[in-house]
Formats: C-alpha cells, sequence, structure tokens
C-alpha cells in the first residue's frame, strides 16, 4: 500500500508539471519534455553501458537536444548534423575500442526517447490547429496513454492470469492489456465532454486504441532492454515508478504515432 501511495504522488506531481507547462506554453512545456528526454537519454546510456557498451554521452545529449527542439527553435535540427558528422570522424581516427557500436549507442540515444519523446513538443505546437486545440490534443494524447497504464494495472493486479509476453515481461497480462484498451476509451469519452476537442468522436475513439497499442509496445521494449541489461529498472529518479524510462516508455512510442495519426488522418478526414 504504501507503495502505491508513493508511485500515486510521484505520478501526481508529474502530471500537474506536464499539464501546467502545456497550459503555460509551448516554450514552457518544450523546456519540460527536453528534461525529461535527456534524463531517458542518460537513463539508456547506462543500460548500453551495462551491455558493455560506452556511448559518448555529452555529444550524444548535445544530439538529442537539437532533435528534440525542433519545434520551438526553428532550424536548430540542422545543427545536429555537427555533432554527428564529428562522431563520424573521430570514429575513422580513434584507437577505441568498438567504435561502429559505441557511434550506434550514441546516436540510438539522441533518437530513443529524446528525439521521439519530442513529439509531444511536436503536438503542442502543431499547425493547422489553435493555440486552444493544440493544448487540448496535446493533453488528451497524455491522459489517453495514462488512463490506459492505470487501467492495465489494476486489471493485471485483479484479474490477470494469461501472460501477454512472459519472455519479455512475465507481469504483462492480457487482462491487463485490455483493461488498459477500455481505460483508454473510457478517457476519450470523458474528455470528449469535457474539453472542446477539435478531433469527431470517432478519430478520440481511434487515438485511443493507437496510444494503448503503441504505449503497450514501448513498455514491452524498455522491459526487453532492462532485462538484457540485467536490471529491475532503468533509475531511480522517480520514487515508486523507477527511472524516467520506466514512467515515460508508453509514451516515447505513443507520441510520435499519435501525431502522425492527427496529422495525416485526423485532420483530412
Amino acid at each position: 500500500m504504501s507503495q502505491l501511495i508513493t508511485r500515486f504522488f510521484t505520478a501526481t506531481i508529474g502530471a500537474s508539471i506536464l499539464i501546467g507547462s502545456a497550459w503555460l506554453g509551448p516554450s514552457y512545456f518544450g523546456g519540460v519534455v527536453l528534461l525529461i528526454a535527456l534524463l531517458g537519454q542518460i537513463e539508456l546510456y547506462q543500460l548500453y553501458n551495462r551491455c558493455g557498451v560506452k556511448a559518448w554521452r555529452i555529444t550524444g545529449l548535445l544530439i538529442g537536444s537539437g532533435l528534440a527542439l525542433r519545434a520551438i527553435v526553428p532550424n536548430i535540427f540542422l545543427l545536429t548534423a555537427v555533432p554527428v558528422v564529428g562522431l563520424v570522424l573521430w570514429c575513422t581516427f580513434t584507437k577505441s575500442h568498438q567504435p561502429l557500436m559505441r557511434l550506434g549507442a550514441t546516436l540510438a540515444g539522441a533518437v530513443y526517447p529524446t528525439a521521439l519523446l519530442a513529439f509531444l513538443t511536436d503536438l503542442r505546437s502543431i499547425s493547422g490547429y489553435t493555440g486552444e486545440e493544440a493544448l487540448a490534443l496535446t493533453i488528451t494524447v497524455l491522459v489517453l496513454v495514462w488512463a490506459s497504464d492505470i487501467f492495465a494495472f489494476f486489471a493485471g493486479s485483479f484479474f490477470g492470469n494469461r501472460p501477454l509476453a512472459p519472455s519479455i515481461s512475465p507481469g504483462k497480462t492480457w487482462e491487463g492489456f485490455l483493461g488498459g484498451v477500455g481505460g483508454a476509451l473510457l478517457a476519450s469519452v470523458i474528455l470528449s465532454f469535457m474539453v472542446d476537442m477539435p478531433l469527431a468522436m470517432t478519430h478520440l475513439l481511434i487515438l485511443a486504441i493507437v496510444c494503448t497499442l503503441s504505449g503497450a509496445v514501448g513498455d514491452l521494449a524498455e522491459s526487453r532492454f532492462k532485462r538484457f541489461a540485467g536490471v529491475k529498472d532503468s533509475g531511480v529518479i522517480l520514487p515508486g515508478h523507477g527511472g524516467i524510462l520506466d514512467r515515460f516508455d508508453g509514451i516515447i512510442v505513443a507520441a510520435p504515432l499519435a501525431y502522425m495519426y492527427i496529422i495525416f488522418i485526423a485532420s483530412r478526414f
């Protein structure tokens, strides 16, 4: 029970910071997302290190920052070519062991989680929608992923008995997954009544499915990474949850897919 209370308070504080910064504006929200993404990137580099591959962290964080700030600092992502080229040159002439693997680890960390999580900032600054509509869409994606996580946790805890992917994460069950689907669908219906939503109900329901499926994939992917690295949690920064990757693993995958659904489908039909 104490662990559950700790998780609740940590999640409440984190959700308040995210939603509050999103309400303040894209720049504030982008700064918060960048901080979260870079902390997650450091955790990923620590997992790589446990697997015997040392990334070039500082350069990787610079590249990740450039990719993550693309929505609020025009053309900054173009500058990421400079450290990338520098890494390639360094790999060419360095006497370091595993230069190719270190290059791959460094660039992978800049993309996952940093560049992918920054799609939240893209969503907050999405073109074709007003600032209020972009705020509503951003909060919607966050709430759908959170609702899916919460309902999946309780459904799995009380009713789960059929493993979803036992070789990757023995604790995940089909009952929990279906509970997550139901939670996201319920949240989409509630949001449609509470918020002036720029999307039709049909798109909201589909978005709920997209967030649930992609969130589950992100959760399983991070579990696989941790299993390979031989750790239970990616970090300890979030009491009751573990690390940044433990808490945001679903959103890392859900954010870009939700953004693309809104841009390419919901905005056109």
